[in-house]
């Protein structure tokens, strides 16, 4: 890539940044990098864009600014939310792609990713290995998935960081005659439900205690690495054991495979979960955004040839360029 862009793309073409936070290493260096190649951008706070009126500089009647070019919707966005902000996220989102905003990532790849349930059926249309995914409203749904399974993994449906997962294997202890969960499990299963209502249950994938975690960036695998369970049990999910990173081997069969995920989901760019299972890699979940790679920016754990930022600024200028024809 040029030290700058040609003119005739990067003239009159704005980028926002959209984040919840004032500044942090990754956004404020993205921000820079794109300025340094003739695209001006700003990190726009994700509160500044919802409807509320016309405060100045905000125009219409909805209250936003005057759209973008293109935003890139950041991990914060997605994941940290206010009372009610969920619900209509999609929706304001949508308000700035009706104004001729190009998102990174699109509204409706957003929509499947969040959903976990719709996320690995979209997977498995396009012939990715996926665990076997179920919805689960009850505890007999729960005590079916144990009975089919007997070991199951049990999340939010729209979730991240690991948050409420938990691991269930049929015939816990203390339960009730005949039932497969234990009563520990029963109750924690019961508050998960009642905080959430519907849960995804997902076969457990038998693993050597790591799972493995690559960034895409466009048809580009930027990061590929081991998260390795330094727990007793293998969990690579322990607050008390921190996980330890390490390269790992980037085939051109995982590759392939990491690729055709993100564009089975509509994506321009994600951060891909795999684990080794006993017939090969499965994938566990795709999460739409690039959000922590300071990281992993210029070491070995990084693949591209300038550094996960400048990849970033490549396809974010591949997108502002006009269409041919």
């Amino acid at each position: 890539m040029s030290k700058r862009l040609d003119a005739e793309v990067a003239m009159g073409e704005s980028v926002w940044l959209l984040d919840r936070i004032q500044s942090d290493w990754e956004v404020d260096t993205l921000c820079t990098a794109l300025t340094d190649q003739g695209i001006p951008s700003e990190r726009v706070d994700w509160g500044e864009i919802l409807p509320h009126g016309s405060p100045p500089g905000f125009s219409g009647p909805q209250g936003i600014r005057d759209a973008p070019e293109l935003a890139v919707v950041t991990a914060r966005v997605l994941t940290r939310h206010v009372e009610g902000d969920m619900a209509l996220l999609y929706d304001w989102l949508s308000m700035l792609e009706r104004r001729g905003t190009r998102l990174v990532n699109a509204v409706d790849a957003l929509r499947v990713c969040q959903n976990k349930i719709w996320q690995a059926a979209t997977l498995a249309e396009a012939g990715v290995p996926v665990p076997p995914t179920r919805a689960v409203r009850s505890a007999d749904d729960v005590e079916q998935c144990l009975a089919d399974w007997r070991d199951v993994i049990v999340k939010p449906i729209a979730g991240h960081a690991s948050v409420d997962v938990i691991r269930l294997l049929a015939a816990g202890k203390g339960g009730q005659p005949g039932s497969l969960l234990g009563l520990r499990e029963d109750i924690v299963l019961w508050h998960w439900l009642r905080r959430h209502a519907v849960l995804c249950a997902q076969k457990f994938v038998d693993n050597p205690g790591r799972d493995l975690r690559a960034v895409v960036i466009g048809d580009q695998v930027a990061s590929c690495q081991y998260h390795i369970s330094t727990a007793p049990d293998g969990s690579v999910r322990s607050l008390l054991h921190p996980l330890r990173w390490e390269p790992a081997a980037l085939t051109g069969d995982l590759e392939d495979l990491l690729v055709r995920s993100v564009r089975a989901l509509g994506l321009d760019m994600a951060t891909i979960d795999v684990v080794e299972g006993p017939d090969g890699p499965v994938v566990i979940e795709v999460n739409p955004t690039v959000s922590r790679w300071e990281p992993v920016e210029g070491t070995e754990l990084d693949l591209t040839p300038r550094g996960i930022t400048a990849a970033q600024v490549e396809l974010i200028a591949r997108l502002l360029q006009p269409s041919p024809g």
